[in-house]
């Protein structure tokens, strides 16, 4: 390892345990904390982390163990015990924050790939909001957490599919991206179908792999097994890594209902490490004197006002199907915190070409600010409306 390399690992390393502590203190996200740490010892400012070499990719593992954990937390026991009816509600609602998102990006006169950035659903804010609001078991935290999960499936494909539009248009490589997307799922289809199988034919061979205590620990062998096996092969079919790693994510969570012991060592090593570093990494990468610019402020103004509309207004039909209007709206400001999928559209639309550093600034300062401040506003709401119910 270089030296170069290894005074970035060590800041890296340090960054990632010290930073959480400090930001509980001072009230924000860790990953909004682990963000400015990289901005201050990237090359904008002190220059101690470059954005390459080992340290690029640890940062790409973490962005990919941040995706498999996206699909991990997807619970599709409560999916399907919420019935279809209450699921096909729940994805209207989703579809809706995309067609709302894209109207509102033509009104803005915003780049049209920014409507996946004004649309974005993540789940991960939402799940630590709910449960530090104890709403995590109520009617209305089940409601947002199925519409953040549908959401964030779509936010992912559309996230691949308009990165290829924009380059590309309408034509061959529009369909062959449509075509890879299709082959990773059937691929994900089989595996299904092969572990269900195995799971119902030889349950005690499985039994290992949610032990405890496990000297091998083949559980987390086989869920790194999993992610590593959908991210080569997305590469191999020239598709983004990240849908691969969320797919791997989906179908553990799908195949193994009882995830227990397993997704807290998975959590545990991603969001220990990896998952910090990817932060980090993000933050060294940031062009600092592109969002101290005061033109940085209208484009940041209207990405948020076309999130809370697209958001707000799609969640309004919740009001008087079970949710009263106050819920509804808070539905809709918790909705408005997708941090994780927010800097991933900046990092990709960057890499792509498709967003400046200003715009791509601009986006990754509306993941801050959202993830910041609208979870106080829907404790405001929805907890106000518990207290009197």
């Amino acid at each position: 390892m270089h030296l170069g390399d290894a005074l970035s690992l060590l800041v890296a390393a340090l960054g990632a345990f010290g930073v959480p502590l400090l930001a509980g203190r001072i009230g924000i996200p860790a990953a909004v904390g682990e963000m400015l740490f990289g901005a201050l010892v990237g090359p904008a400012v002190l220059g101690w982390i470059q954005p390459d070499g080992f340290f690029e990719f640890l940062g790409q593992l973490g962005f990919a163990f941040l995706m498999f954990l996206a699909g991990l937390e997807i619970d599709f026991g409560k999916i399907e015990r919420q019935g279809a009816k209450v699921v096909l509600g729940a994805t209207g609602v989703a579809l809706g924050v995309f067609v709302l998102a894209f109207a509102a990006t033509l009104i803005l006169g915003l780049p049209s790939f920014l409507f996946v950035a004004v649309g974005a659903v993540g789940v991960s804010v939402i799940l630590v909001t709910l449960n530090e609001t104890g709403l995590g078991r109520s009617a209305l935290g089940q409601m947002i957490i199925l519409i953040a999960s549908v959401g964030e499936f779509i936010t992912i494909v559309l996230l691949m599919v308009t990165t290829v539009y924009a380059r590309a248009g309408f034509g061959w490589p529009l369909v062959l991206t449509l075509v890879k997307l299709t082959a990773v799922l059937l691929a994900a289809y089989l595996v299904l179908v092969v572990l269900r199988n195995l799971l119902w034919w030889y349950p005690a061979s499985f039994t290992r792999l949610m032990a405890a205590k496990d000297p091998s620990e083949i559980g987390v062998r086989a869920g790194m097994v999993m992610m590593l096996v959908f991210v080569a092969l997305t590469s191999m079919l020239g598709v983004k890594p990240i849908l691969g790693a969320f797919v791997a994510g989906a179908l553990s969570s799908f195949v193994f209902r009882e995830k227990g012991i397993l997704e807290t060592k998975l959590s545990s090593i991603g969001f220990g490490f990896f998952v910090p570093i990817f932060f980090i990494w993000v933050g060294v990468d940031f062009d600092v004197k592109a969002v101290a610019r005061m033109d940085v402020l209208p484009l940041l103004g209207l990405l948020l006002l076309g999130s809370l509309l697209a958001k707000i207004l799609a969640t309004l039909p919740l009001a008087g199907r079970g949710f009263s209007l106050r819920e509804a709206l808070a539905a809709g400001f918790l909705l408005n915190t997708p941090l994780t999928l927010l800097v991933v559209i900046a990092r990709i639309g960057t890499d792509a070409g498709l967003l400046d550093e200003l715009t791509s600034g601009a986006t990754i300062l509306l993941a801050a600010v959202t993830a910041v401040f609208l979870p106080s506003v829907f404790r405001g709401l929805a907890q106000r409306r518990n207290r009197l119910a």
